[in-house]
């Protein structure tokens, strides 16, 4: 679904920005549905008695808000939030923009994690609602409504106009269309970009989904005292444990989310010689370090392997403290996989769109504060001075919208100039589409990943009893932990195995991402 959303924000011409609009409508939704998801117990109960048929009830709306969830925060709000910057930053700054998000995330993940962490209840009473969960529902919906409004009205995302007919109007048989020519027909390095990407996801995947239950369950089978693995609340702790690793990991990724950036090469960056204005020794110190700082595409090959080193080890694990040191490893490396494709799609999308606008543009752009006056006397003065008809424009190939901005950006302008200047900062004509065939390079591994997970647990720990339900004990309806959980300290872990073949796959990436610079 996101290339779709991605495919109707590119060609929006709503007078409140391509990307604004969804942004501001998804995280209104998000919010709405994430309090449906804190009281959907309450909520069924005013519609349904007392009974089995309440229960079953509120369980579906339960996981239907948890869809919704998905759906409006991966393929709605964080698709236009990542297409904002590329739409918005010229490409040296693309890097830094995406760093930049990788810092915000790295920020929300451990304000989450902090608030898992106490009482809210405890501290807040219950205004905020009743239980934990509760409360943090209310918070998380705040803080992204806040923080999307704040984006809204902080950037001057510009409005698109478009000149043509045939760019108003278009169906869903067209948009489809484009979509499916647009992901069979990717531009070859936005292509290799994908499918790095696509090979590192079959790692990261098991490591983001089963890291917490690795951590409990390693402290469980190899250090804990039997009388500690026989507790009721096993399961809870396997989950603080594995909680607590994730907020080290949380805090490493976060640390690298701001000093890495610093230590790479933005991908449009030329190592450059520095003026003898300082002594000598410090210009030839500075020239080293210039020297030594990897370009992006050699971090993210580095972040690959190292990912990889990392994850070897896994199955030698017997500790707590080796596996979360391992984990907590790990944040170097995610920290760059949050920016390193995103910054290399923006790189390549506006690159693309400044090699198409010296061909022709069929759009012009105003700034949104001057929207509502976009088809009074602003639009005549954009529209450029073309002789191809429609007919003619359609016949060459599939209707791109080009959307030029300069790279001095005078806000003061209410419209636009030099659309046919290649030496301007073009923004992204086609971002939504692009970033959301990126995010199905992204999903598609994590199927992958499933199956391979369900062939190793399928073999190393079949017949296992789920938390949570008795085991045949001889009648005593009491459930034994090391029915559901492996304690056998002679056997493999299964998921430390899931984990050494996630780092098999890291290493297929970072050959991948080693021919990027071999792609053109």
């Amino acid at each position: 679904m996101q290339p779709l959303v991605g495919v109707i924000a590119d060609r929006s011409t709503s007078k409140y920005g391509r990307r604004r609009p969804f942004m501001v409508i998804g995280s209104f939704v998000v919010g709405l549905c994430l309090l449906v998801m804190g009281w959907a117990s309450e909520i069924v109960a005013v519609f349904v008695p007392a009974g089995e048929t309440r229960k079953n009830v509120t369980i579906v709306v339960a996981v239907l808000s948890i869809y919704a969830v998905d759906f409006a925060i991966n393929r709605i709000v964080q698709a236009c939030c990542r297409s904002l910057i590329v739409d918005t930053l010229p490409i040296p700054q693309q890097q830094l923009g995406s760093a930049w998000a990788s810092r915000m995330a790295a920020i929300g993940h451990l304000i989450g994690y902090a608030i898992g962490s106490v009482d809210m209840v405890g501290i807040f009473g219950t205004a905020m609602g009743d239980s934990q969960f509760k409360q943090m529902t209310v918070i998380a919906a705040l803080a992204l409504i806040f923080s999307v409004l704040v984006t809204s009205y902080a950037v001057n995302e510009r409005v698109l106009v478009s000149v043509r007919d045939a760019d108003r109007k278009i169906g869903v048989r067209r948009i489809l269309s484009q979509l499916f020519r647009t992901t069979v027909n990717l531009p070859p390095r936005i292509r290799a970009i994908c499918w790095a990407q696509f090979w590192a996801w079959i790692g990261w995947f098991p490591f983001l989904f089963y890291s917490t239950t690795w951590v409990g369950e390693t402290y469980f089978r190899y250090e804990a005292p039997k009388s500690t693995a026989e507790k009721s609340d096993t399961l809870g702790e396997v989950g603080r444990l594995g909680s607590l690793s994730l907020v080290v990991f949380s805090t490493i990724t976060f640390i690298s989310s701001v000093l890495l950036p610093f230590g790479v090469l933005s991908p449009e960056s030329k190592r450059s010689t520095y003026t003898p204005r300082p002594p000598l020794g410090i210009i030839r110190l500075l020239n080293k370090i210039s020297f030594v700082r990897p370009d992006l595409q050699t971090a993210w090959m580095i972040s690959h392997l190292m990912f990889a080193a990392t994850m070897i080890f896994a199955p030698f694990s017997r500790s707590l403290g080796f596996t979360t040191f391992l984990v907590a490893l790990c944040g170097i490396p995610w920290a760059v996989s949050c920016w390193a494709p995103f910054a290399f799609m923006g790189v390549e999308i506006n690159r693309l769109a400044i090699q198409s606008s010296s061909k022709s543009s069929s759009v012009t752009m105003i700034t949104s504060s001057r929207a509502s006056n976009r088809h009074s006397a602003y639009l005549p003065l954009d529209i450029p001075d073309t002789n191809d008809s429609d007919l003619e424009l359609e016949e060459r190939g599939p209707s791109i919208l080009r959307l030029n901005h300069n790279l001095s950006d005078d806000t003061d302008s209410d419209t636009e100039s030099n659309l046919g200047d290649t030496s301007a900062s073009s923004t992204g004509e086609l971002a939504g589409i692009y970033l959301g065939v990126l995010n199905v390079y992204t999903t598609l591994p994590q199927f992958v990943g499933t199956f391979i997970s369900w062939i190793v647990f399928s073999i190393l720990e079949p017949a296992r009893v789920q938390p949570g339900e008795a085991a045949d004990d001889g009648g005593s309806g009491e459930q034994k932990d090391d029915e559901w959980m492996n304690l056998n300290t002679d056997g493999p872990n299964a998921i430390a195995v899931c984990l050494f073949i996630g780092a098999l796959s890291a290493l297929v990436a970072a050959e991948a991402t080693r021919r990027l610079k071999y792609v053109r």
